[in-house]
């Protein structure tokens, strides 16, 4: 099976899980390809002075894979700076969020795996 970036659904959320500004997503996969597995498989866009809120993960942890950019990422209050080439793990019970303070797009691998 070959996907075409076309066919991939995008979308556009303002204030992400309490964040500022604008997230624009790229479901690279839907839900139901990923079969019970996960619950992402997505490009995320955060924009400049934009971020995703902190939020908490139960029973499924997220992998974000930094594409291009740079962030300040929260990982259970400790902000770490993160740039092209560095990966974000969050476990299950454990809270992030990412922020981008730079003047380019912060460009995120993120997948959300159950379990």
């Amino acid at each position: 099976m070959v996907i075409k970036p076309n066919s991939m659904r995008r979308e556009n959320i303002t204030k992400m899980r309490g964040g500022d500004g604008e997230v624009q997503i790229l479901h690279l996969l839907e839900k139901e390809s990923l079969l019970g597995k996960a619950r992402l498989f997505a490009k995320l866009t955060v924009k400049p002075g934009s971020s995703i809120g902190l939020h908490r993960h139960e029973n499924e942890f997220e992998i974000f894979y930094v594409l291009s950019g740079e962030g300040i990422f929260n990982d259970n209050g400790t902000r770490i700076s993160v740039q092209a080439g560095d990966i974000c793990l969050t476990n299950s019970g454990e809270n992030h969020s990412i922020e981008n303070a730079s003047e380019h797009n912060l460009e995120l691998l993120a997948i959300i795996f159950l379990g």
